[in-house]
């Protein structure tokens, strides 16, 4: 058909009355185009009179522009086109450009060309996913170039997750017609499209790469059949539905990598030949968390720079509002980010906001309840919010029940949070954490004594432990968050800090983190002097004195020691003043001055003993004891620590009584008795391992190294102190003068205060 000579359009013309109808419906033809899936360019040749309206789409448009079937009626008289099978034209490839700089991957990459290599009876499907911005798309479109000539053709099609996703009709009417079938032969029906699309693709090997899919159901009716064409999809969550896909999750780049891109991106190559520029460069690709979309955004500000614009960009990474720096007007790191999340149920998305709060790096299903506030609300699931999140690639899960975020999703999450209206999540927080620690500490020391003030009232769900190994494991899975949270306590807390502290202190002292202790108790007596609570910095000021003493500060543990016991005494709490006047007797033995820790030992020992607290009068028989071998009164020293030991196994206290154990085999070591020396050594190092303190069998290990040093074996001796500083690298041996200031690593506990 041609159009008129005169150029105009029949006004009774089947296209002229489309275009009336259209207009009537206040339709562009773009918006038609949308209702009917053909091109608004084949739609205007219709109106125009350049291409004949047939049945099929006169029936769409009919229904798209509310006609009630007159455009149908216009064109009844026509014969219906016999749709016949199209074969797709062959070697279509229209993949976006792969990267020159493209590094990082071969792991993944020589997988998955090994999956399509394998023989297999169906379509090999690759399931990519992972954080927002790791790269996911380039290393699809980086197999595919490198696996084009194994196929007929490569079809690439944005399924734009991010943007909402297109639906399943519009996916296969774009699909079909880049496969080479016109469009007036493609079905209305989305059944009938999946239908042509698999007799079309059947006979063909064919690579699909389906770009950011949002869910299972857009990729699905993709799949093709026969077994000779293979997908790779990718997708910001895990697309667990697809089960016969083989599930790769895509993380950050390794340091190397972020650093050979980084180089590439900026021109700078010459970062791996000069010191101080790849440490910048390191620094900067560390800032960027090694995420491929940061590491290039970041790069492209300082791109052919000079030195000073690596140290300006390093700057405004640290300073900054590091996501604000990780935006280019095109490329941004937050607006990833916030396309994920926006995908997430709002209780989820709410719980990646408060889970920021956490201070330290990793967090379990108890701290994630306190912030999230699933241990209290009806309904709530924290396992449920937590896999909603790892799904979503915004959470890792880490070893034994830990999870963690990346870097840049933390900064973000912080930014939600202070979006946020207050909900007490820090404060419930910090009380759920305080409840933690005290439970834990009673239930590995179950003997310690402790004040009204510092006894916790009974356990909610996060605080409860099946055993000593449960709790001693929160412990050593919590350490590096300790002094972070009692700094967030200190803030608006001051009463949890101190509480915090003291219940941390048994931690601290059966582990030898000197660092920490020392930190935490700083703030802790800050925090109790503002809530002006005597007996608090009293016994806060014990505690501390411990510490430094712990690392050979003496002067500063003898002040500590000297405030506590003013505030004690005019408190009249005997049992506070016996515990410093205990210390001071360590003190005093640590420095020399025996006579001094005899006398001082024996006062704390009285009160101990007229008040049945047999625990501390056994450790307090234990300072008197090293005083007196270190004065060689042996035998002295040996019937106190004997009966120390009593009465720790009597009260089944192990760890106090392997200390006691390495006590007596340095006692007899000073005597020069090397074969019971040894025999204590022995059973120290043993009942060491039952109570899994490391520690104490380093301990033991060179009380046995000196033993065998002394009988002229000093190659095994070496042996023994090398296994000793595996097990406890902080470990030191104990210095043979008592005159001389006991080294750290011997430096023993005496009161649980």
């Amino acid at each position: 058909m041609t159009a008129p000579s005169d150029g105009k359009i029949p006004k009774d013309s089947p296209g002229a009355h489309l275009r009336r109808f259209r207009i009537d419906a206040r339709m562009s033809l773009a918006d038609l185009a949308g209702k009917t899936h053909y091109s608004r360019g084949y739609l205007s040749k219709i109106e125009n009179g350049l291409k004949p309206l047939s049945r099929e789409i006169a029936q769409r448009c009919d229904d798209a522009v509310g006609a009630g079937g007159a455009l149908l009626r216009l064109v009844q008289g026509q014969p219906a086109v016999r749709r016949r099978r199209q074969v797709p034209v062959i070697r279509i490839v229209d993949l976006p450009p792969a990267s020159t700089w493209f590094y990082g991957r071969d792991a993944e990459v020589a997988r998955i060309v090994a999956l399509f290599s394998s023989e297999r009876p169906r379509a090999s499907v690759i399931a990519l996913f992972g954080l927002p911005g790791a790269g996911k798309t380039e290393l699809a479109v980086q197999i595919a170039t490198h696996l084009l000539d194994a196929y007929d053709g490569c079809l690439f099609v944005d399924l734009r997750g991010d943007q909402g996703p297109l639906a399943t009709d519009d996916v296969m009417n774009k699909v079909l017609r880049r496969l080479g079938l016109p469009g007036e032969l493609i079905p209305h029906d989305a059944d009938e499209q999946t239908a042509l699309y698999r007799s079309t693709v059947r006979d063909h090997r064919l690579l699909l790469v389906l770009d950011n899919a949002g869910g299972v159901s857009q990729v699905s009716p993709l799949l093709p059949p026969g077994g000779r064409s293979d997908v790779i999809v990718t997708s910001r969550v895990r697309l667990s539905a697809l089960d016969e896909a083989e599930h790769i999750q895509v993380g950050e780049l390794d340091p190397m990598a972020a650093r050979r891109l980084f180089a590439s991106v900026t021109g700078i190559d010459a970062a791996f030949d000069d010191p101080a520029r790849s440490k910048q460069v390191d620094r900067i690709a560390t800032q960027c968390g090694f995420l491929p979309l940061a590491v290039r955004v970041a790069a492209a500000r300082v791109r052919g720079g000079s030195d000073d614009g690596l140290d300006r960009l390093a700057v405004q990474l640290d300073e900054a509002p590091r996501l604000s720096v990780l935006d280019d007007g095109t490329r941004s790191v937050g607006a990833a980010f916030a396309s994920a999340v926006a995908a997430l149920p709002t209780e989820v998305a709410h719980a990646l906001a408060h889970l920021s709060l956490y201070p330290g790096r990793e967090f379990d299903e108890r701290s994630a309840g306190l912030l999230t506030g699933a241990s209290t609300a009806p309904g709530h699931d924290v396992a449920r919010l937590l896999e909603g999140l790892i799904d979503a690639c915004l959470l890792e899960r880490r070893y034994a029940g830990r999870f963690a975020f990346h870097d840049l999703v933390r900064l973000f999450a912080a930014e939600l949070a202070r979006a946020l209206p207050p909900e007490g999540a820090k404060d419930r927080f910090l009380q759920g954490y305080l409840q933690m620690a005290q439970h834990a500490d009673l239930i590995v020391t179950p003997s310690r004594f402790r004040a009204a003030k510092v006894q916790p009232g009974p356990a909610d769900w996060y605080a409860t432990f099946a055993d000593t190994v449960a709790a001693t494991r929160w412990f050593d899975d919590e350490q590096s968050a300790f002094v972070r949270v009692c700094e967030l306590a200190a803030v608006d807390r001051p009463d949890i800090c101190w509480r915090l502290a003291y219940a941390l202190r048994d931690y601290y002292f059966r582990t030898k983190r000197s660092a920490p202790w020392v930190r935490t108790h700083v703030l802790a007596l800050d925090a109790a002097t503002r809530c002006d609570d005597a007996w608090a910095i009293a016994v806060t000021c014990n505690n501390l004195g411990l510490a430094y003493a712990e690392t050979e500060q003496f002067e500063q543990a003898a002040t500590q020691y000297a405030r506590a016991l003013e505030i004690f005494v005019s408190l009249d709490d005997g049992y506070g003043a016996a515990n410093t006047i205990g210390h001071q007797a360590w003190l005093a033995h640590c420095l020399g001055h025996q006579p001094a820790a005899i006398r001082l030992g024996l006062e704390a020992l009285r009160f101990y003993e007229r008040h049945d607290v047999n625990r501390n009068a056994a450790i307090t028989l234990r300072t008197v004891a090293l005083a007196e071998a270190a004065d060689r009164e042996f035998d002295a020293a040996l019937g106190h620590l004997y009966r120390a030991r009593e009465i720790f196994s009597a009260a089944d206290l192990m760890l106090d009584e392997v200390m006691t154990l390495n006590c007596i085999g340095e006692v007899f070591s000073q005597m020069s008795e090397l074969a019971r020396s040894a025999k204590h050594f022995r059973a120290a190092r043993r009942l060491g391992r039952t109570v899994g303190s490391t520690f104490e069998q380093a301990r033991a290990l060179c009380g046995l190294a000196g033993v065998e040093a002394a009988a002229g074996r000093a190659q095994h001796a070496a042996l023994l102190v090398d296994q000793a500083h595996t097990l406890h690298t902080g470990y030191r041996p104990v210095p043979r003068q008592a005159t001389r200031k006991r080294a750290s690593g011997v430096v023993d506990e005496h009161q649980t205060v």
